[in-house]
């Protein structure tokens, strides 16, 4: 029987719901969610139904006419005496229930919701409020306040109604029983006593109708004609089962969750509210059927009780995993299935089930249990087209964009149509554009908190941008290569591959082409990438091009996924590629899956088993495997590259050894050994095979020269190792030790190989045993020399302060240790420091003696002193020639003095505004506080006036921004740095010096994840940060000069690439090239001075890039000497101190000599721009450390200057 009682709803930040007119079985739950409230609510109100006779049941139906008004009160509630009297007023919710006397006569009943006992009738000719309060006043009196306002009306309240089923008492229950009778049960009167409730349903399952009816199932949008052919299986007379069947992401489970929607819309649950009168969808799973069951026919009693209560329900079973029905409750014990069992009750049509699966699942399940699938009916759900998604897309974005405050470009829409489109290729569309919507939104947009001004409350653009760093972050391909905005610099690509890939420039274009081939888009989108056989001798840089393509094309090394073919060499090698039945998950397959953009390396592949070439015949054609548990693996997103050392060893290397031979000999030697390895490679590998394969890159054999460039690649790389950067140990190489490896290291038949272990013995072991045996010290710095060298300089440094201690290990190479020792502090005191610390107000007080020091100053004969200097030097610029260095000398004078003339100008004007903006001025005050007095209209009764404000602020000026604490701090460091600079304004050589930074040691190699220009500029370091700070610190800069490492044609490693400019203009473009070498010139008044301090070692430790010192030199700007004439100089110098190490000569000074450390900094920079994170600075000349939090190390370097602006000189 079905009933519908009424409902009381009240909607706060929870749901108060309470019934009404039910008497003693009156019931009320409160909770956050509606349905959850309605359902515990039927859950008690059913059991009394069922024991309720049939005659009493009538009164529990819904009254017509019931209706709920809301009546405004005021109370007057008596108490025991008079003073005990309490006037209380509100709003009132009350409920007026009609209900019927006799059959000519109705009686209104009004009650509060919540008080149901005080009930009374009302007459229709009297005014509501008054009955009401003379009802509630004497109903109420024995209220406190707090009771009294909880039933004032609040939030959002309505009546509505509760509808469920149950099976009442019958009335056969209460007649006497005759004697004899005992064969009740089979009576269907009292079949009620046997109803019993559901046993493992609501334990396995999750009622999708029931969050329909919540409206917690999101149906999308229909799509025709699936939806119709689903709603004809589902809603005939008699349900059949259906296996809905499509690619992963094109909606089935979309599909089937409108069918649940289709089938409460046709159950008429918008009439009638009642969910028992619905038929249920419940969702399980075989997993979780046999979940627990541990012995041998438990899991097959779950299942009978699992049909039992379905049958009994007339429920439908939506199951997600189907298509392993087949496996699931096999064991050693019993070959039965979870398909076996169920099979005779969907052949007799005692349950429907619903299933979901892709079209390799269905294939699978056909073969594991045919008779099973075929007693559903197949569904095939197609893959959206475009134009379907880019509507659903459409529809999607109106509810993102209200739910986080986002606003959706067009342009975004498109970008996720074409490229997740294109790059999620293990799902279909819709379901990757959708996902890769919300996605994005979800990232991109925020939401709006309320106590946000309106102004600034505006929705977040997300737009192809946020779509394009998304992908790159799922993908791992670069930005770059994802957007058609930024261009690809071929050229700088190339060069990037060619340092980490030596003497192979075809391979070098081969990859190249592929990432331009990429960016372009211009890929088969249902292939691979690319498809490479890389070819050649052992030690040739083979796996190291596959290694940097991966970093190049998706961001990092770890996306090389290296099969070492001899391993699967065996007849099982197709199982253990793809799986089999008792291991379903293969070694390719799993981890392609696990990682679809990623690049496959298949090492040695002429060892692998021939049945292995079938495998990879539908990889390279198709880009995709399927493992033995139909589950796909997609390779159109990878690059697979084989390689293989086929004829390679038939003849001879050629390139070593064979120097004497004449130039065309030789090239027609080589070319012939191409030709031979072509052959051999055509040979080995099937027709069919081979042309599939894009491209066959041939590696050539190594030569002397590139051996030396790869000796000081492995270098590199050994001095950047964890043992040397944990104990801050800098190691630089000297003049002609690269060469020396090559020379005696360089095996032609093993290439790179015989260079790396040399490196790995002979300068690891004389590394190992000079951290082992050594001083322990903060940070040093070893030199590696060739011993000839090394004993020239060991003699020519012998005796200096900074002598470095040579290692007596044997061999070819020697090792020089200098420790890094800390700067003397400076003669000097600081007037700011004291200050740093103290509150706003102390430091606002220190304006005023500025002024006055600027008054006295201009009243002094300090300024009449200094406009006679000007005068003399104008008039002994007049009197010399105008071109001779004397005038010159003058005009240099003129300036300084009248640029420190206005820089006190420029000060006192300073000053003064800051004393304005500090809140110092009385008449700015008086006129601020009439402006807050009079700020609003009073608007008055109409028979006053109306009184208006007496200033409008529209014509007032603008108010002054308030002053902050850094500016003061500012102030008080010029005023100190005027002082000084009037004792010094007239030494020569103040005003322009020339500052030189050179990389003195670093652990910080060049960023790895994509091609030339994907990653930006490098990160700053501590380099690229003192270039900056000095350029912003004090002065101007007036020219720069810069040299880079290179390489010249000859192969002599010192070279340098000079670079200059003029002003600051191309100093940033110069910095993000990565100069070794950088000389400043900075003008400006008592820069000298300024600077002067800073000369020494700068150390700047981090946890994520390793230490790095830079040496600073801060030198006098003489006549005649530019920035890049002193970089030349440097570059001079160095050559010649390498070569006479190189020579074993005598050794000039060292021009690269580490001077002491002036500076240490502890800093890690933030992930994300425009976050802090914490910083430790210690300057060991001005004796001053800070902790702070920084976003950058430029940030960091600003209170030294402020300190260094306030320097004092002591004895």
């Amino acid at each position: 029987m079905h009933f519908t009682i009424p409902l009381f709803e009240r909607r706060t930040t929870n749901v108060a719901c309470v019934t009404l007119g039910l008497g003693p079985s009156t019931r009320s739950r409160e909770g956050r969610h509606p349905e959850r409230v309605r359902r515990l609510l039927i859950e008690e109100l059913r059991p009394i139904f069922e024991k309720t006779r049939a005659a009493q049941l009538a009164r529990f139906e819904v009254p017509r006419g019931i209706r709920l008004e809301k009546v405004r009160l005021e109370l007057t509630l008596s108490g025991a005496g008079l003073a005990d009297r309490r006037k209380v007023s509100g709003l009132c919710p009350v409920v007026l229930e009609p209900r019927w006397a006799s059959e000519h006569e109705r009686i209104v009943f009004a009650y509060h919701p919540a008080r149901q006992g005080d009930a009374a009738p009302i007459r229709d000719d009297l005014p509501l409020d008054e009955q009401l309060r003379a009802l509630f006043q004497v109903a109420w009196a024995a209220l406190d306040d707090d009771e009294i306002a909880a039933l004032w009306s609040r939030g959002k309240e309505r009546l509505t109604t509760l509808s469920f089923s149950c099976a009442p008492r019958s009335a056969l229950a209460d007649l006497p029983d005759r004697p004899g009778d005992d064969d009740t049960g089979a009576d269907p009167a009292f079949r009620w006593k046997k109803r019993r409730g559901l046993k493992v349903l609501p334990g396995l399952g999750v009622s999708l109708t029931q969050r329909a009816a919540q409206g917690d199932l999101d149906g999308g949008a229909p799509r025709s004609p699936a939806r119709e052919q689903l709603a004809l299986l589902l809603g005939a007379g008699r349900a059949q089962s259906v296996l809905v069947v499509g690619p992963p992401g094109c909606g089935k489970t979309t599909l089937i969750h409108r069918a649940v929607l289709d089938l409460l819309e046709a159950d008429g649950y918008a009439a009638h509210r009642n969910l028992d009168r619905a038929r249920d969808v419940v969702a399980v799973s075989g997993r979780r059927i046999i979940a627990g069951m541990s012995h041998l026919g438990d899991w097959e009693k779950r299942c009978v009780e699992l049909v039992e209560d379905a049958r009994s329900r007339g429920a439908i079973l939506v199951v997600d995993d189907l298509h392993h029905f087949g496996r699931i409750g096999r064991s050693r014990e019993s070959e039965r299935s979870l398909a076996d069992f169920f099979r005779g009750p969907l052949s007799r049509r005692e349950i429907v089930m619903v299933g979901e699966c892709s079209p390799e699942a269905f294939r699978l399940l056909e073969q594991e249990a045919p008779s099973f699938a075929a007693l559903f009916t197949p569904l095939f759900l197609p893959e959206a087209t475009p134009s379907e998604t880019f509507r659903l897309m459409v529809r999607e974005v109106r509810t993102l964009e209200q739910r986080h405050a986002a606003r959706v470009s067009p342009y975004a829409l498109r970008t996720i149509l074409d490229l997740g489109g294109s790059l999620l290729s293990a799902q279909a569309l819709p379901g990757k554009a959708m996902d890769l919507l919300r996605e994005v939104v979800r990232a991109g947009g925020r939401p709006a908190p309320a106590a946000e001004p309106a102004a600034a409350r505006g929705p977040r653009p997300v737009g192809s941008h946020d779509v394009l760093r998304l992908l790159s972050q799922k993908t791992g391909v670069p930005r770059l290569l994802l957007g058609g905005d930024e261009p690809l610099d071929a050229g700088a690509l190339e060069e990037e591959i060619g340092r980490r890939v030596i003497g192979q420039p075809e391979a070098v274009r081969a990859a190249a082409d592929l990432v331009a081939r990429i960016k372009a888009g211009l890929v088969d989108p249902r292939r691979p990438y690319g498809v490479y056989l890389f070819t050649g001798p052992t030690g040739t840089g083979k796996t190291e091009l596959a290694r940097c393509m991966a970093e190049l094309i998706y961001g990092g090394a770890s996306r090389l996924l290296r099969l070492d073919m001899s391993e699967h060499s065996g007849p099982d090698a197709p199982a253990r590629l793809i799986g089999d039945r008792y291991a379903p998950d293969g070694i390719l397959t799993q981890r392609a899956r696990e990682q679809p953009f990623s690049l496959v390396l298949l090492d040695e592949i002429e060892k692998a088993h021939p049945s292995v070439h079938s495998l990879l015949l539908q990889l390279f054609e198709d880009g995709r495997l399927t493992d033995a548990a139909a589950r796909p693996a997609h390779f159109n997103h990878a690059v697979v590259v084989m390689t293989s050392n086929l004829g390679a060893r038939a003849r001879p290397l050629l390139g070593f050894g064979g120097a004497g031979l004449p130039e065309a000999r030789a090239l027609a030697m080589a070319e012939e050994a191409a030709q031979e390895v072509a052959r051999a490679v055509r040979e080995f590998f099937p027709p069919e095979l081979f042309n599939r394969i894009d491209r066959v890159v041939p590696f050539r054999p190594l030569t002397p020269e590139v051996a030396v460039r790869v000796a000081e690649k492995e270098l590199d790389r050994l001095l950047c190792r964890r043992g040397l950067t944990e104990r801050s140990v800098f190691v630089r190489r000297g003049a002609g030790v690269a060469e020396r490896i090559a020379r005696e290291a360089f095996v032609a038949e093993d290439g790179a190989r015989s260079v790396k272990r040399f490196v790995e013995d002979e300068i690891g072991s004389l590394l190992s045993d000079a951290l082992a045996g050594g001083a322990p010290a903060a940070m040093q710095l070893l030199r590696i020399h060739t011993r000839g060298a090394a004993a020239e300089d060991g003699a020519a440094s012998a005796g200096s302060p900074a002598s470095p201690s040579p290692s007596p290990a044997p061999g070819p190479f020697v090792l020089h240790r200098e420790a890094l020792v800390e700067a003397e502090p400076a003669a000097a005191a600081w007037a700011l420091a004291p200050l740093v610390e103290q509150p706003f107000d102390a430091l606002v007080a220190e304006l005023s003696p500025l002024l006055e020091f600027v008054d006295a100053l201009e009243r002094s004969d300090g300024i009449a002193r200094l406009s006679e200097r000007i005068r003399y030097h104008l008039a002994e610029h007049s009197r010399t020639a105008a071109e001779g260095p004397e005038a010159h000398e003058h005009a240099e004078a003129v300036y300084n003095l009248d640029a420190m003339r206005g820089a006190i100008r420029a000060f006192r004007e300073r000053i003064e505004l800051a004393r304005r903006r500090s809140g110092d001025d009385d008449e700015q005050r008086h006129l601020d506080l009439e402006l807050q007095r009079f700020r609003h209209v009073i608007v008055a009764d109409e028979w006053s006036r109306t009184r208006v404000r007496l200033f409008h602020r529209g014509q007032q000026a603008r108010p002054l921004p308030r002053l902050a604490k850094q500016e003061v701090l500012e102030c008080i460091a010029e005023g100190h740095a005027l002082r000084r600079a009037l004792r010094k304004v007239d030494e020569p050589g103040q005003h322009a010096v020339l500052i030189e930074l050179l990389r003195a040691a670093s652990f910080t190699e060049a960023p790895a994840g994509g091609p030339a220009g994907a990653r930006g500029a490098a990160e700053e370091g501590l380099f690229e940060a003192l270039a900056r700070a000095y350029g912003e610190a004090g002065g101007e800069v007036e020219g720069w000069a810069g040299a880079r490492s290179g390489r010249a044609p000859e192969g002599d490693g010192h070279a340098r690439a000079v670079e200059h400019g003029r002003g600051a203009a191309g100093l940033d473009a110069a910095l993000s090239s990565g100069p070794e070498l950088l000389v400043l010139s900075v003008v400006g008044l008592c820069v000298r001075d300024f600077f002067e301090l800073e000369t020494g070692a700068h150390v700047w430790t981090s946890l994520a890039r390793g230490p790095e010192v830079v040496r600073v030199r801060v030198l006098p700007a003489r006549p005649g000497l530019s920035p890049a004439a002193a970089v030349r100089d440097h570059v001079e110098r160095q050559a010649a101190f390498d070569e006479a190490a190189r020579r074993g000569r005598p050794l000039p000074p060292n021009p690269a000599e580490l001077l002491p450390v002036v500076r240490r900094i502890r800093f890690d920079p933030p992930r994300r721009p425009g976050k802090t994170a914490p910083i430790e600075i210690e300057d060991y000349v001005m004796g001053y450390a800070e902790a702070a939090l920084v976003r950058s190390l430029s940030q960091a370097l600003a209170p030294l200057w402020l300190l260094r602006m306030s320097r004092e000189d002591v004895a």
